[in-house]
């Protein structure tokens, strides 16, 4: 018989490999204000805040995969990874893995790349640190047959968090222990140039105030309310853009209940291709204590008890290209205020400087 011919070799589909690092030099006017260590500067002097590793691409014509790992000083952690499919009917798609909570517009942001400001929000660091809130899990979004964009998303993941929630994986015996969270997102264009984004957000999940026996007396409630309104200029690629965000949190302890909420906005103006401005005001207000509640754990008690805080910030930056920035932030810290004493306001500035290498695909809008 005649040799026959080899097999056709296998279509690989593409790989989207790339890197971004992100630099900073920080210097503050006194002791910084209450938050983790994390990807946010911290103190004084030089700082790698990250460089993110990212691999994203189609599996096949059913999933694609997503791989973010974050490398620091400190070593190598996963920030996302997780699996979507991308053939079910009727509007509906899975997602699998790790990733971050559906919860707000922030959260969901991976922060250093993609918002004009080297740190967190107020309220978003107070109720979920310098990592956000995220976890190992499902979720599932259904876009709904309406005559504008509305989309459903919910989502049961680890309640692992250590500010607002705190069951780690490992400790997990049944549905209970689990975070739930559920966020509703629509979008209008009211005219060709000016797009909004309205959504609401609403979690429920086990917290450790007395420890990892969850019961009903250690639950922990956000509910949260999202917009994003953006302007494009007729005839250049500038645009303004205004963001803002309230979280309300009521923890459930031992004795009692803890509430505190918040709101972030900002302004920000692309001048052109090189430029950029912003200002942002934070603020944590209306807290209160309900009974007689108690935290044992020291750290999270920090995190738990209400607190009255505000600070101010603006910032500049200069795109050399797509590829590369510059950034000047000051913020004004007028001090945390917790059970009648105030801390002392503090002054901070911020340098930083972002690469990015390889094709880096857009995070979700």
């Amino acid at each position: 018989q005649p040799p026959q011919p080899a097999p056709a070799p296998r279509a690989s589909l593409p790989l989207d490999l790339s890197a971004v690092g992100t630099f900073v030099a920080s210097w503050f006017s006194d002791e910084p204000t209450l938050r983790l260590p994390a990807h946010e500067p911290s103190h004084r002097g030089p700082e790698l805040q990250e460089i993110e590793l990212a691999l994203r691409s189609n599996i096949d014509p059913w999933f694609r995969g997503d791989l973010f790992l974050a490398l620091s000083l400190g070593g190598i952690e996963v920030e996302e990874a997780y699996v979507t499919t991308l053939a079910l009917p009727f509007g509906l798609q899975l997602r699998g893995g790790s990733f971050y909570a559906p919860f707000g517009r922030f959260n969901q942001q991976h922060f250093l790349e993609v918002t004009p400001f080297a740190d967190i929000p107020l309220p978003n660091r107070r109720f979920f640190g310098g990592e956000q809130l995220r976890g190992l899990g499902a979720e599932v979004s259904l876009l709904l047959p309406l005559p504008f964009y509305a989309e459903l998303r919910a989502a049961s993941i680890t309640a692992g968090n250590e500010l607002s929630f705190g069951v780690p994986a490992a400790a997990i015996d049944g549905l209970r222990d689990l975070l739930a969270v559920g966020r509703l997102l629509t979008s209008f264009d009211p005219t060709e140039r000016l797009t909004l984004n309205l959504g609401l957000s609403a979690a429920n999940g086990p917290n450790a105030a007395g420890g990892f026996l969850v019961t009903d007396e250690n639950r922990t409630d956000l509910f949260g309310a999202d917009l994003y309104l953006r302007l494009r200029d007729a005839s250049s690629v500038a645009w303004t853009a205004l963001q803002a965000e309230a979280i309300f949190r009521r923890a459930t302890v031992p004795g009692g209940r803890l509430e505190q909420g918040g709101v972030y906005a900002w302004l920000s103006r692309r001048f052109d291709r090189h430029w950029e401005a912003a200002f942002r005001w934070d603020l944590l207000a209306g807290g209160e204590a309900i009974g007689d509640p108690h935290v044992d754990d020291a750290e999270l008690a920090r995190f738990l008890a209400p607190a009255h805080q505000q600070r101010i910030g603006a910032s500049v930056s200069r795109w050399f290209s797509e590829y590369s920035r510059l950034r000047l932030q000051a913020n004004r810290d007028f001090g945390l205020e917790t059970e009648g004493a105030a801390g002392a306001a503090v002054t901070e500035v911020f340098l930083q400087f972002q690469f990015a290498m390889g094709a880096h695909g857009a995070h979700p809008f």
